[in-house]
């Protein structure tokens, strides 16, 4: 897997792969959803194109023209069309909203109760999409929509990790009840048999994802073993985590934030004062995005 490789791991690729496919997160069970997560993170993708799959989607057409419709854009206008919410809210919000809308339906539904709150993990994704998108407006506008979707969809390997390594993931959650506050890359070294790291970046290499959104995710707690030429939006996502779980939006594997974000802030010329401005935007930004986009 070259690059994108995270962690040295005691269980198969093929393993997690066929785990991931018994999820409905590839083969035929994934239907469509790989397909189109692609097209939306692939910066050559056009408005016609995005509007031709949107539109050839029931479901998803219908999220985007809900969500493009809610309080949270304040639009005046109803938008009836994607064409129309492609012109009123940007090229790069309509990929935000079909992106959030692919990975709440890629989530596996389960009648047993889960290890993990799969709504604290997406509205943990949801604030850290927001997180970083800010934080690139500020030191990589380029960036600012890939930061988006790539925080959207950095931990989608944790539902893997609780199917494939269901003793490591009841581990890590004892320690955290005995108020073990160490990073969850520490414990994941200490009684994971595979890192939630190296199990996103397979489903997203199988997915055929941009490699910059696989090296992103795939070393979003490491930045600096990121290739080179993704490691800007690696340590947008790296930090757009860490104040998202300073902005309380944690989830039981990561209760609090412990990193030192010293190093993300010094490569992307972040000053502390813009981190406490967008910490502080955090809870009213993700109150609206998780209510349209989770709710509805």
């Amino acid at each position: 897997m070259g690059n994108t490789s995270v962690k040295k791991s005691a269980i198969e690729p093929a393993r997690i792969l066929k785990v991931a496919a018994g999820l409905g997160l590839l083969g035929s069970s994934a239907q469509r959803g790989p397909a189109i997560m692609a097209a939306l993170c692939d910066p050559k993708t056009t408005p016609g194109q995005l509007a031709a799959l949107i539109e050839s989607e029931a479901a998803l057409y219908a999220r985007v023209l809900r969500v493009a419709n809610s309080s949270y854009y304040g639009q005046s206008r109803t938008i009836s069309t994607v064409a129309r919410a492609l012109v009123l809210l940007g090229f790069d919000a309509v990929r935000g909203i079909a992106a959030a809308a692919c990975l709440q339906r890629s989530l596996p539904r389960s009648h047993e109760p889960p290890l993990i709150d799969t709504r604290a993990l997406m509205t943990h994704s949801i604030a850290t999409a927001a997180a970083a998108e800010l934080l690139a407006r500020t030191a990589r506008p380029a960036r600012a929509a890939d930061a988006f979707i790539t925080g959207l969809l950095h931990n989608l390997g944790t539902v893997v990790q609780i199917q494939v390594d269901v003793a490591g993931v009841m581990a890590m959650l004892d320690r955290r009840m005995q108020g073990d506050t160490r990073g969850i890359a520490i414990l994941e070294s200490e009684y994971a048999s595979v890192s939630h790291e190296l199990c996103v970046a397979l489903i997203y290499e199988s997915w055929n994802l941009p490699d910059a959104v696989i090296a992103a995710t795939g070393h979003h707690h490491s930045p600096q073993s990121a290739p080179a030429e993704h490691r800007d939006l690696t340590y947008l996502i790296n930090l757009g985590a860490s104040l998202a779980l300073a902005a309380g939006c944690t989830f039981a594997l990561e209760p609090q934030p412990v990193a030192d974000d010293t190093e993300a802030m010094a490569a992307l010329g972040i000053p502390a004062q813009r981190l406490a401005e967008v910490t502080a935007l955090l809870p009213a930004q993700v109150s609206l995005l998780t209510s349209e986009l989770l709710d509805g």
